[in-house]
């Protein structure tokens, strides 16, 4: 089992409702930092690496992109449903 920090568990959260819950739609490393604040930028792309690495994120090889596992829609519906706090965006 993993911990996950609060701007991971925004940023997971931000790839759920950008990709409307879906596995196969894949956003954009820009359209999810556009909504952060310029001071969390760095922060949310280190996210995303971490978040990879956890496997609850899917990059594609050849662009920034992102995409949502199973696991990681597991996870961030969970988080949903308890409520998570999204202090980080606008």
């Amino acid at each position: 089992m993993f911990t996950l920090t609060e701007l991971e568990k925004t940023v997971l959260l931000a790839v759920l409702v950008f990709a409307k819950g879906s596995l196969t739609t894949y956003i954009t490393e820009q359209q999810l930092t556009v909504k952060f604040p310029i001071r969390k930028k760095i922060l949310v792309r280190e996210a995303l690496k971490d978040l990879t690495k956890a496997n609850l994120l899917e990059k594609d090889k050849k662009q920034q992109k992102y995409k949502l596992t199973k696991e990681g829609q597991q996870h961030a519906s969970k988080l949903l449903h308890q409520g998570a706090k999204l202090w980080y965006l606008k």
